[in-house]
């Protein structure tokens, strides 16, 4: 369950949302292009889409043709693990001009091609007229991420959703990868919306991170920030967590305890019972958004101040059966 959140993506920003699997990242981000599973929907909340040509409208009362229509073309997104999203009976070619034939970009079968050839070079696929006509087996893992990049980024879109972009590739190729979709927003003038657990992730392309934990943002800051100066206690464990150069791996860092079994039952802050800082507040009452400094707020009774409280957010809940 995804409640009470509150993300604002600037234009031509890059926003991380970072936190432990199952914590409802990728639900947030499916949730904007409004393809979540069955036992999922959308119960309150709205979310405000800015067109840069001035219309705004709310996403989240938009009819289904609508929908389509605008996922796409102004809302795209790439998915963690290209082999399963990539049809293994198709050339490459074809199914990114799919996505012109869908969305009516682009009739012309030639000048479709030379479309499609156009963004697999603009995406650093060498050969790309080579690569067009190849099967997605015959690419590594690292050009079938860039091919995904190439179809998210052929209806020019005004935001892309990243969901754990580089989870199996090797780390010079998540460097290049994250580069990439870097030099995208900025050619573009596109907004990009990271979802990862990888802190390294974060740290290397976002401006602005939301650490989610349990459907709940813990902390939001600017990441210079949220790494200089981490606050909640439940960011302080992700960051402890990673590995040294020269840690002893038998003794690294975890966080303690385990999430709660039954969180509908659960009333006060859903990570109190892994925090060694908590007081008796802390599970009865749950901590609003507390204002540290400018654009940096945490959810957290005994490290939070007094202002700020800005939990107005959509909330994404499982249906009921």
């Amino acid at each position: 369950m995804v409640k009470g959140i509150d993300i604002t993506i600037p234009r031509q920003g890059i926003v991380g949302i970072v936190g432990e699997s199952g914590c409802g990242k990728s639900m947030t981000a499916k949730s904007i292009n409004h393809i979540l599973p069955s036992f999922a929907q959308i119960t309150s909340g709205s979310m405000i889409w800015h067109d840069p040509s001035g219309q705004v409208c709310d996403l989240v009362t938009l009819k289904e043709k609508e929908i389509r229509k605008r996922c796409g073309t102004d809302i795209a997104m790439i998915f963690q693990e290209p082999m399963t999203s990539l049809n293994p009976m198709m050339r490459i070619g074809d199914q990114i001009k799919e996505v012109l034939r869908i969305h009516r970009l682009e009739t012309n079968g030639e000048k479709a091609k030379a479309r499609v050839i156009e963004m697999l070079d603009a995406v650093e696929i060498p050969e790309p007229a080579i690569r067009y006509k190849a099967y997605p087996h015959e690419l590594s893992g690292g050009m079938r991420q860039r091919v995904m990049i190439a179809m998210a980024m052929i209806g020019n879109p005004k935001l892309l959703i990243a969901d754990e972009p580089t989870t199996a590739l090797d780390v010079t190729t998540q460097a290049q990868i994250l580069k990439l979709i870097r030099r995208m927003c900025e050619t573009y003038n596109m907004s990009a919306l990271m979802i990862t657990h990888n802190m390294g992730v974060v740290s290397n392309i976002c401006d602005y991170v939301y650490v989610m934990y349990l459907g709940t943002i813990m902390e939001q800051a600017p990441t210079s920030e949220l790494f200089g100066n981490p606050m909640h206690p439940y960011t302080r464990g992700l960051l402890s967590s990673i590995p040294g150069v020269y840690d002893n791996p038998e003794f690294l860092k975890t966080i303690p305890g385990n999430i709660p079994v039954d969180r509908k039952k659960f009333k006060g802050c859903e990570f109190c019972i892994r925090c060694s800082n908590d007081i008796k507040k802390c599970f009865f009452e749950q901590a609003p958004l507390y204002r540290i400094s400018e654009d940096h707020y945490i959810r957290c009774h005994v490290r939070g101040g007094n202002d700020g409280d800005i939990n107005n957010g959509a909330s994404v809940t499982e249906k009921e059966e």
